[in-house]
């Protein structure tokens, strides 16, 4: 079976985002041609600055430069994922602790919202404590949308 420009970036970017100690979060490949459009988005734990971004950026330019998987012209974006980026695993809330967040748990007919803190996370479940100090243990597989919030 014959990789994906996907799968090559991420076999480009992966070790460079183990060596700085970043998650890689995904790769978004847009468009083609003269106008492929390449995200490479990352994080960690206590997040990622401009520098961070741009040292990893140059650093996978020049590997997919020598490697040529795109053989015309693209844009290279290297990015945080940002409050929006929905969260739904153990690993995406670890990245988040401490961070303010919002989860709307339950199903379709009856659920909940909860505003706060990531205070822990288990294989099964994430811990939110709230701005009242009570916390909040909700089952990963119970979770309908999830993100940061910015706290103002």
């Amino acid at each position: 079976m014959a990789a994906t420009l996907t799968d090559t970036i991420d076999e480009l970017a992966r070790p460079l985002a183990d060596e700085a100690a970043l998650d890689l979060v995904d790769i978004e490949v847009k468009g083609g041609g003269s106008r492929t459009r390449i995200r490479v988005i990352v994080d960690r734990k206590g997040g990622v600055d401009v520098g961070t971004c741009q040292k990893l950026s140059k650093q996978l330019a020049r590997l997919l430069d020598e490697h040529d998987p795109v053989k015309d012209r693209y844009t290279l974006e290297v990015t945080s994922p940002g409050t929006d980026w929905p969260l739904r695993t153990q690993r995406d809330f670890d990245r988040v602790e401490g961070r303010l967040v919002k989860v709307v748990h339950g199903d379709d007919e009856d659920s909940a919202e909860v505003i706060g803190e990531i205070a822990s996370t288990t294989a099964e479940a994430v811990v939110v404590r709230d701005e009242a100090g009570d916390t909040h243990e909700i089952s990963y597989d119970r979770i309908m949308k999830a993100t940061q919030q910015l706290p103002w």
